[in-house]
């Protein structure tokens, strides 16, 4: 069973576990940052950088009671920084306290030290005889790691037991191995030794913080209990084991700075620094005290926020309070009790060093994070590591995703929201389109409706009114009739308009030139440019193609544009007709673009709206831009304006260029229903 793993509920995806995992043991998938089991050395820094309490340590508490429970007496091992944890505690009150959860006795880790003092004293004089270096053994935290990661390390362990080790064995060497022992302490490491080494002597291993909960659970208040001492053999200098040097006081090992011969560091960072420097040659010292915490009083399972120093300080003030208490010759007498003991322990050594990935894959995958220059690299360390190059190998080794990389989730963001505007633009677009494709449709089929219906009675008005004009002779009757002649006239061509608008005759489409449609829309409004003063400009592009579009509505819908520039223009003015290949080659662009009054911009989104018109009573019918519209779009087009009071206006008809050679491939060149392109 895993000792830590992660609760996904509560990763929130900070990758600060990955900044502070020193074995590359976090892996992130989906966003979740999962410890790899076979990868985690159980240094706990997770456990105490991880500020949403995603990492979850494995409780043994049931498993503890289960031994209190049984038959066996079970033993007490009670870790020498317990004061610190239970700083507001009498320590002799804690000690009575788990004894009162039913432990038969409770001894003192520090003895354990005393043990291993001598061990390590006599390891220091032999690293000065052969020169060859030792990795004392402590940490469980510093071993793994050692085993894990720099196998070429594996032959300068210190083969002694730790403390805990040390008083376990001796505890059983005492009761002829019929108890029970565990072990109760900060480290999470130790959880892990347990389960993956053999011959350690214990039985299982409680965390400060679930002993902390057996005392809830049991309702026992370690202040209301009374003053205790431990059982079994009392320590002396050993008590001094988990501040940073203990082991070197204990084992009476004076580290001069001149010499060089001791390194003696504590926190993963210098520990590390430590560890690579002496695998690559680069450190000639004799003796390495390492431990991957700042001392076991800041193990990541103590029970309080207070500083290093303070539980140093609280540490320190025990030791010289109980010292006074045991005498040389009692700590002598104890240690010759176990004195044939078995300190010795052996080591796994696993290589679990990933392969380093080619140049080519992270450079491919700097590319996918859009690093690609090294300004590009900006090392912010947001993603759990120190430098992109770092992060990029990491993705190559399976252990992190490019989106780790704050920079690139803030490009993507932003690439993200300029695609939500361009779609949100497009999107408006086309609702109006819709509203106005809508809006004519319904039109078209409100004015067959009410043409059909208008038609019968204006024939009948004109029939007689030509019938009467025969009849009448006096000049003012003459005048009346062709009052009414006219007025009729001018309802049929209205009526006319309407079924050009809603017309349900098929529209085909044919080989066509767009330059002589252009002449033939030219000829047309000749008269009334004339008559305006109005200067007719034409523009058309050479080598234009043969397209396939419906010569006689495109030219009426030109007409119709031509016919309203004029218009705008009464006392003269420049119209400039323009043909050519828009920029994208696939469309042809036409432009209809007049000097005149311009178009106020509340009455622009009612151009292509049936009926609207800003022309005097009796000098539009406000169908002709509705109708031109409509041809655009049976021609897959697409009609745009622009316009500025005061300095004239420009429409723009984009068709798309469908030649009669590409219909002719394809099969396309037929007849297109008006209400099937038009008023679906």
């Amino acid at each position: 069973m895993a000792v830590l793993w992660t609760i996904p509920e509560r990763c929130r995806r900070c990758y600060t576990c990955v900044r502070d995992c020193p074995a590359k043991a976090i892996q992130v998938v989906a966003g979740q940052a999962r410890v790899v089991p076979e990868r985690c050395i159980a240094c706990g820094n997770c456990v105490k950088v991880c500020a949403q309490g995603a990492k979850r340590v494995r409780d043994d508490v049931d498993e503890v009671n289960g031994l209190l429970a049984g038959s066996q007496p079970v033993f007490a091992c009670l870790a020498p920084s317990f004061p610190a944890a239970f700083h507001t505690v009498v320590p002799g009150r804690v000690i009575q306290a788990v004894r009162a959860l039913g432990f038969a006795e409770v001894w003192e880790v520090a003895f354990g030290a005393e043990l291993v003092a001598p061990a390590y004293q006599r390891l220091f004089e032999e690293a000065r005889r052969t020169g060859r270096p030792v990795i004392t053994t402590p940490c469980p935290a510093v071993v793994t790691y050692v085993e894990k990661y720099l196998p070429e390390l594996h032959p300068f362990l210190a083969p002694v037991v730790s403390p805990k080790v040390a008083v376990a064995r001796a505890i059983r060497q005492r009761h002829n191995g019929t108890v029970r022992v565990v072990f109760i302490g900060p480290c999470v490491a130790k959880k892990q030794h347990l389960q993956t080494s053999s011959n350690t002597a214990l039985d299982a291993v409680l965390t400060f913080d679930e002993l902390q909960r057996m005392f809830t659970a049991a309702g026992i208040d370690p202040a209301d209990q009374s003053v205790s001492s431990f059982d079994g053999p009392r320590a002396h200098i050993g008590r001094t084991f988990p501040i940073s040097g203990g082991l070197l006081k204990t084992a009476g090992m004076g580290s001069d700075l001149l010499e060089g011969e001791i390194v003696g560091t504590e926190g993963k960072d210098r520990v590390l620094m430590t560890l690579r420097e002496l695998a690559a040659g680069r450190s000639k010292a004799l003796f390495y005290d390492l431990l991957f915490c700042e001392g076991c009083i800041d193990g990541p399972m103590m029970l309080n926020d207070l500083s290093v120093l303070a539980r140093k300080e609280l540490l320190v003030r025990h030791i010289n309070e109980r010292a006074r208490f045991v005498s040389h010759r009692e700590l002598a007498e104890s240690l010759a009790e176990f004195e044939g003991l078995d300190l010795t322990r052996s080591f796994m050594q696993e290589d679990l060093v990933l392969p380093q990935p080619s140049d080519q894959d992270i450079a491919q995958v700097l590319e996918r994070m859009r690093k690609t220059d090294p300004q590009d690299q900006l090392n912010c360390g947001a993603c759990g590591y120190p430098t992109c190059k770092e992060k990029a190998i990491a993705v190559c080794q399976g252990l992190a995703e490019p989106a780790m990389c704050l920079p690139f989730l803030v490009d993507e963001l932003e690439q993200v929201v300029v695609d939500l505007r361009h779609s949100h633009e497009e999107l408006a677009t086309t609702q109006k389109q819709l509203l106005r494709s809508e809006r004519l449709a319904s039109m078209g089929q409100l004015s067959a409706g009410i043409a059909h219906e208008l038609n019968n009675p204006l024939g009948t008005i004109l029939l007689y009114s030509h019938m009467l004009m025969r009849e009448v002779k006096d000049d003012q009757g003459q005048e009346d009739l062709k009052l009414i002649v006219s007025e009729a006239t001018r309802c049929k061509d209205i009526v006319r308009g309407l079924l050009d608008f809603a017309r349900k005759s098929r529209v085909s489409k044919a080989p066509a030139r767009i330059d002589q449609i252009l002449d033939e829309v030219v000829t047309i409004a000749r008269p009334r440019s004339v008559e305006s003063n109005v200067n007719v400009l034409t523009e058309v592009e050479a080598d234009l193609p043969v397209l396939m579009i419906d010569h006689i509505q495109l030219r009426q819908a030109l007409v119709n544009l031509v016919m309203n520039a004029v218009d705008s223009m009464p006392d003269g003015g420049t119209l400039r007709m323009s043909v050519r290949s828009a920029c994208n080659g696939d469309d042809i662009r036409i432009e209809i673009a007049d000097t005149g009054c311009g178009i106020p911009p509340e009455n622009l989104s009612r151009l292509f709206t049936p009926f609207f018109t800003t022309k005097a009573m009796g000098k539009g019918t406000g169908l002709g831009l509705a109708i031109t519209y409509g041809v655009v779009k049976m021609h897959s087009g697409d009609i745009t304006v622009d316009s500025e009071l005061g300095r004239g206006t420009t429409f723009t008809i984009r068709l798309p260029i469908r030649t009669a050679e590409s219909a002719a491939e394809d099969g396309s060149a037929r007849e297109y229903r008006v209400e099937e392109q038009y008023f679906r």
